[in-house]
Parts: structure tokens; C-alpha cells; sequence
């Protein structure tokens, strides 16, 4: 009901030195953590069942103690039909997405309640409803399948319908949505979006809760970058002075004798784009070192670095201007995007986290960094 629902703790605990060897690189660091209680969970799209057992198993049910932040970050129009999610899609293109990068929660709320009462009408003029559903016939290989459904006109609800009867029964949940397009990175106001949602809540949540499609790429993105956010706002962290800037590992990116394999290099996610970032950021080391421990705190579905490489590969292997390598290459270009937003916004973090009253929105911030954003428009998988 909940598909891939996972949890780990929110906030990363500040390296000290006996944390780092003369031979350790960032990859070889412990990620330690700060067990303060509050918790960051991932999730794939759940069923209004889902929704309860998930809150019922952090003790946010009815009578619980817990209080979750729910964040959804699809961008594709949801519509919950009989307890089980539906998404809008395109006629000729029923395996794929609808993207609408850049849309504000606003737009694809009303667009689900426009797709509701299309439902609706339907339901009233047949007595029943035409659903598609994906079955999969062999790894990677999907069908679509109609099938007629009979249902009450009380079944088919939005997403914010289920969390308003949820909230009714008892379930302590405080949603939002955060609209990012599937396989790309968050736009800066998306990840301005999810340092607001999430320093809001602090005070008020035990846990942070994000969901997708899959509860992968997406959801992934969303709870490093919650870690990224309470890590560095917590006490523990001090700054200028804190174990992440003050403490550098004494070796080189490569080692002067015999160096990293390229394999191990791409692992470690020492792209050419990448390392000009380092390069270029007040605090690029530092930010790079917090996100990659991040990623892999969040590992257990995926692993953002991996994810690049894997693909990358795939790139590799196809015939060159095919439309299968474009694809893939799309594709591998917004991940290592991501990858490059996410140490650029942990740069950002540890910059405001010396602003005591005054915090310059990130959109803002990034616009007069254009060097910054050149280097991340680039396209390249060297």
C-alpha cells in the first residue's frame, strides 16, 4: 500500500577528525548520525490504505503521539479511484508521465479536480468507468490493460480529499505538495519549496515523509535535501567553524601513485562538471562531502551517484544519435543536474547557516551566482 517505504534518521552529526584517516576520502566515512527523534521516510505513491498503515507505523495514527510532514512531489495529476491512485496520460503515450516542469501546486491541484469531475461525469453518464492499468510482461516491458470499473461516486477523490478524511479519522498528517518533473532536477524554487516546508516544520514533526511515483529518484532527491537542511541548521552545527568546513581530508581527489580507477572516480561522482563546481563554490569540499553523505544515508532504494553511472553506461553502449542513446543521455544529463543543484544548495545552507536574521532566498542567491549555473547547464558526461 505504501510501495518502497523507508526511514532513516533526518540529521547527519558533525565529523570530528578521528573521523578522517591520511588514506580515507569522503566515500570511507561513516555517516553517523544525530538520533534527535525526528526521522526523514521515503514512499512510492501509497493507496488511501497505505496512507494509515505508513502513518499508523510512525505512531501518527489515531491516538498517536507522532506528527508527520507529508510532502508529495509528483507533478502528474493524481486521482484516487476505489482507494487506489490513477494518473492522467496522453493517448499515445500511455506509459509515460504528463511534464509540465516548472508548474505550481496550485495549477496541478486544479488540474485534479478537473480530472475528478471528469470521472465523475463519465461515472454518471456509463454507470461505470474505463481504468488502464500497466502489467508487466517481462523485466522493464509493460502492457496496458483496460479494464471497466463499478464504482461509488463517493470513491473517486483527490489526493487532498483522502488527506482530508485521513486527517478526520484521526491521523496526525500535515501535507503538502511540491511539483517536480519525473528523472529531472528540482528547479530552485522547488528546493527553496522544501528548505520552507521543512524548516516549518522542526518544531511541529517527528517525521518527514516524501513520496513520488516509485518512491525513487524523486522521493530520494526530497529527503537528502531534508537532511541537507536540518543538518545544517542544527545546533550541533556551528558554521564557519563546524566539523564540515573546518576539517578537510588531507589527500588529493586522486592519489599521486596510483590514483582511482575511472570506475571508482565516476562512483565517487568526480565528473569534470562536478569538480568545477567544487572548485567554484565558497564551500565546495564541504558541501560535496555533506551531500554524498547524504545520498548515502538515503541509499536504499537509490543511490543518486550510482544512478548517473549506471546510466552513463547505458549511454556508453548504445550507437551514438540513435533515439535510444538521446534518451538515455537525457536522462543521464539531469541526474548528474542533481546531482551538481543538491552540492550547490548544501554550499548555499552553509552559507546562510552564518545569517542569523536575514536568509536570501535560493533562487534569489542562485541568480547572482551565474557562474554557478553555467556549469550546471552543461551537458557533458566526461
Amino acid at each position: 500500500g505504501s510501495p518502497n517505504f523507508r526511514r532513516v534518521p533526518l540529521t547527519l552529526r558533525p565529523l570530528e577528525p578521528q573521523d578522517f584517516s591520511d588514506s580515507d576520502d569522503v566515500s570511507n566515512v561513516p555517516n553517523k548520525c544525530l538520533y534527535d527523534g525526528r526521522m526523514v521516510c521515503g514512499s512510492g505513491m501509497p493507496t488511501v490504505k497505505g496512507y494509515k498503515r505508513a502513518l499508523e507505523r510512525v505512531d501518527a495514527g489515531p491516538g498517536g503521539k507522532n506528527m508527520v510532514f507529508w510532502t508529495s512531489l509528483r507533478e502528474e495529476p493524481v486521482v484516487y479511484v476505489t482507494g487506489r491512485p490513477h494518473v492522467l496520460r496522453l493517448v499515445d503515450r500511455p506509459l509515460e508521465n504528463l511534464e509540465a516542469t516548472g508548474v505550481k501546486t496550485y495549477v496541478v491541484e486544479r488540474m485534479e479536480e478537473n480530472f475528478k469531475k471528469d470521472v465523475l461525469r463519465e461515472l454518471r453518464s456509463h454507470g461505470r468507468i474505463l481504468l488502464h492499468d500497466e502489467l508487466e510482461e517481462r523485466p522493464g516491458t509493460f502492457s496496458v490493460v483496460p479494464i471497466w470499473e463499478t464504482v461509488a461516486e463517493d470513491e473517486i477523490l483527490t489526493p487532498k480529499d483522502v488527506i482530508d478524511r485521513i486527517k478526520k479519522e484521526g491521523y496526525r498528517i500535515d501535507y503538502a505538495r511540491i511539483a517536480i518533473t519525473d528523472e529531472q532536477a528540482p528547479l530552485p524554487d522547488a528546493l527553496w519549496q522544501l528548505f520552507e516546508r521543512v524548516r516549518g516544520g522542526l518544531l511541529q514533526a517527528g517525521d518527514f515523509v516524501f513520496n513520488c511515483q516509485m518512491g525513487r529518484g524523486r522521493t530520494t532527491t526530497g529527503m537528502v535535501a531534508a537532511c541537507l537542511i536540518s543538518s545544517t541548521m542544527h545546533s550541533d552545527w556551528d558554521g564557519e567553524s563546524s566539523a564540515i568546513v573546518k576539517y578537510e581530508p588531507s589527500t588529493e581527489i586522486y592519489d599521486a601513485i596510483d590514483g582511482l580507477s575511472e570506475e571508482e572516480a565516476y562512483l565517487h561522482g568526480e565528473y569534470k562538471t562536478i569538480l568545477q563546481l567544487v572548485g567554484v563554490l565558497s564551500h565546495g569540499k564541504a558541501a560535496k562531502r555533506l551531500t554524498d553523505r547524504a545520498i548515502d544515508l538515503m541509499q536504499d532504494v537509490q543511490n543518486l551517484r550510482h544512478a548517473i553511472y549506471d546510466y552513463k553506461l547505458k549511454v556508453d553502449a548504445c550507437e551514438k544519435g540513435t533515439s535510444k542513446e538521446r534518451k538515455l543521455r537525457s536522462i543521464t544529463v539531469n541526474y548528474l543536474y542533481r546531482y551538481g543543484a543538491l552540492i550547490v544548495f548544501a554550499n548555499y545552507l552553509i552559507e546562510m547557516k552564518d545569517l542569523v536574521r536575514v536568509v536570501v532566498p535560493f533562487p534569489e542567491w542562485l541568480r547572482t551566482h551565474r557562474e554557478i549555473t553555467k556549469l550546471l547547464e552543461r551537458e557533458s558526461l566526461d
